[in-house]
């Protein structure tokens, strides 16, 4: 009787046992299919640059510009500025009380001209109001953060733009109607400083088309064309050392004729082998982040140190590079910016496409790359972000799993 007890009780065991292998298989092959532990990292910015840092020396096609020594000197154009045959360069005062005068009447002038231009809105809707409102809370945001940077010469060339809009806003408004009265008011004051000028400046003409700089150095006659080549490393030192000659007091700065450049330099040893004549180079002057192409015109070894004196040659001329005699500047030999992701991750689809697995959300996607650089550990891919079917930056890439591919689903 009580054998026949057990046979029930023992078949529930087996087949609980039973349930209990199927339901461990059934979960087993799902965490194997959904569940599968990867390690991924995030693909980021990347740039890297092989360079040599240098200090050069400019040669330009150059002349001193001279005048009579006497008066005060005063500019009329930025250094740099393309001017054209008997362009006024200068006016010589003859004191420099008669420069602070006409320096304050001509700024008088501007205000009157600012106030003009905000009467000719006279009769106008106030549709603009809050359009002037908002441009001068920017304008004087502005002025206030190049007060607090200390640039007080940018703050001060804002002046007249601040009161343009002021003026404007209160005719719009219609607290003003003219400006007459005001206007009348300066003009009083410019005739009276007028009557303290003692004489009339005098024009200093140029006589030739070219770029005007408003210095001289003491090597416009000395640093040539014609003499760059036979620099050696000790002269070439040596001008960086002194940038700076005596110059006579007539010199009132020098004209650039044509907007070709060249910088002579010398390049360490342990870069010889990557400069060639002739070749094209990226140069990065100064802490400017945009790079200029110039051409090697010469690269002669000198056989006793292992070094290179190096010509290299430009025709892109602004006030950047007319600002002194010596530079600051990087050759580049390797510079390259993209998308850094570790090599590892990188496989192929069927088509032999490169490209990696990225996980969104807990989907498992394949995405296309173009590899510019592969640097061991990490690879550098073109920056494809916003192609369609190409990695982005912060793709969460792939770069260790089991049995992955395209739409794989993971539960992690």
């Amino acid at each position: 009787m009580s054998k026949g007890k057990q046979t029930p009780l023992t078949t529930r065991i087996v087949w609980g046992l039973v349930l209990v292998f199927l339901l461990v298989t059934v979960i087993s092959q799902l965490v194997i299919h959904f569940y599968n532990p990867l390690k991924t990292e995030y693909a980021e910015l990347y740039s890297s640059s092989d360079y040599a840092q240098l200090s050069g020396v400019y040669v330009r096609d150059e002349r001193v510009v001279s005048y009579n020594g006497s008066g005060v000197v005063s500019y009329l154009h930025d250094d740099g500025e393309k001017l054209a045959k008997n362009s006024v360069i200068a006016k010589i005062y003859a004191s420099q009380h008669d420069l602070s005068v006409q320096t304050k009447i001509d700024e008088l002038k501007e205000q009157i001209a600012v106030l003009k231009d905000a009467e000719s809105l006279v009769g106008s809707d106030n549709s603009q109001l809050e359009a002037f409102s908002n441009q001068i809370y920017e304008k004087h945001n502005l002025m206030l953060q190049y007060i607090a940077a200390g640039d007080y010469a940018s703050a001060a060339a804002m002046k007249n733009e601040y009161l343009n809009l002021q003026s404007k806003r209160l005719i719009v408004k219609g607290t003003e109607t003219d400006y007459s009265e005001k206007i009348a008011e300066l003009q009083a004051e410019i005739d009276s400083l007028s009557m303290q000028i003692t004489s009339s400046p005098q024009d200093l003409m140029l006589n030739e088309t070219g770029y005007f700089v408003s210095y001289a150095d003491g090597y416009e006659s000395t640093l040539t064309y014609d003499t760059i080549y036979s620099l050696t490393e000790e002269q070439i030192a040596e001008i960086v050392k002194i940038p700076q000659k005596e110059v006579p007091s007539t010199a009132i700065g020098k004209i650039i004729s044509g907007y070709e450049w060249k910088i002579v330099c010398v390049l360490d040893a342990q870069y010889a082998n990557k400069v060639f004549e002739s070749a094209q180079v990226n140069l990065r002057i100064g802490s400017s982040s945009q790079d200029i192409t110039a051409t090697v015109e010469s690269a002669e070894k000198n056989a006793e140190t292992g070094n290179t004196i190096l010509v290299l040659a430009c025709d892109r001329l602004n006030s950047d590079f007319v600002a002194g005699r010596t530079v600051q500047f990087k050759l580049l030999f390797d510079d390259y910016s993209g998308i850094r992701i570790p090599s590892e991750a990188i496989r192929f689809d069927e088509e032999g496409n490169a490209g990696v697995f990225v996980k969104v959300g807990v989907e498992i996607t394949f995405k296309r790359i173009k590899v510019m650089v592969n640097e061991g550990d990490y690879a550098i891919v073109e920056d494809t972000t916003g192609d369609k079917g190409y990695l982005s930056l912060y793709d969460l890439v792939v770069t260790e799993g089991n049995d992955l591919y395209d739409g794989k689903i993971i539960l992690q």
